[in-house]
């Protein structure tokens, strides 16, 4: 069954702005090279509220099997500790499984 994963990250108040182009470009990267991923999007907040994230990933996995593997990947690892880790403030995350037919 498919699954999806949702993240939310909050950075610190002094996260360069070149970290975000940095994980923008890595995240790109992982999508593609990862096999199982169905759907993949990630962003920057639009600072359309006030108590929100700084950065999100939403994911659609084709399975429990392809999940593991992403997180596993030496790129996702990589990824998490240099761009990731070092700075940040506070994470959330959701992983729901998603019918085969979904309403709008």
């Amino acid at each position: 069954m498919p699954m999806g994963h949702v993240i939310t990250l909050t950075f610190t108040h002094d996260t360069p702005e070149h970290v975000f182009t940095a994980l923008s470009a890595s995240l790109d990267k992982l999508a593609s090279a990862c096999q199982g991923i169905e759907s993949y999007w990630h962003g920057k907040d639009l600072r359309l509220r006030e108590t929100t994230a700084d950065y999100a990933v939403t994911a659609i996995f084709r399975d429990h099997d392809a999940f593991t593997a992403y997180l596993a990947a030496p790129a996702h690892v990589r990824l998490n500790a240099e761009l990731v880790q070092p700075y940040l403030a506070e994470k959330s995350s959701v992983q729901f499984d998603v019918p085969a037919t979904t309403h709008p």
